[in-house]
């Protein structure tokens, strides 16, 4: 499974979030609220010279909504199953942060953004 497929599914699988995940950027035809995830960087914490050795991947989960009570609502949804499932690919939450973005569609609310940043081993 490539590592794209591995945040996603992550995604799909946090019970309440909204089915609209999507990777680097939100379709603006797509209604709100919505997830989209990034990647921060790879790691390779253990390298030697002939072993990269284990892959460490930095990811984020922003979640776009429209209330500030929404997109930290769903944000916790994703930071309660990263701490609840140990799957065979655990994910660890090493951070959050909250924004906001002015509408850009003619709508008088702005967009919440509530990000959880995480991290698993490859």
């Amino acid at each position: 499974m490539s590592i794209p497929e591995t945040c996603h599914d992550f995604l799909n699988g946090v019970s309440g979030l909204p089915s609209r995940i999507s990777p680097f950027v939100r379709n603006h035809n797509s209604i709100f609220p919505s997830v989209v995830f990034t990647f921060s960087s790879d790691v390779f914490p253990s390298s030697v010279n002939e072993n990269a050795g284990p892959r460490l991947v930095r990811w984020s989960a922003s979640v776009l909504s429209r209330t500030i009570e929404e997109a930290e609502t769903l944000g916790e949804l994703i930071i309660a199953e990263a701490q609840a499932v140990q799957t065979s690919c655990p994910q660890r939450v090493i951070g959050v942060s909250r924004d906001y973005e002015s509408a850009y569609d003619g709508e008088r609310q702005g967009i919440y953004i509530h990000t959880t940043e995480l991290e698993f081993f490859t």
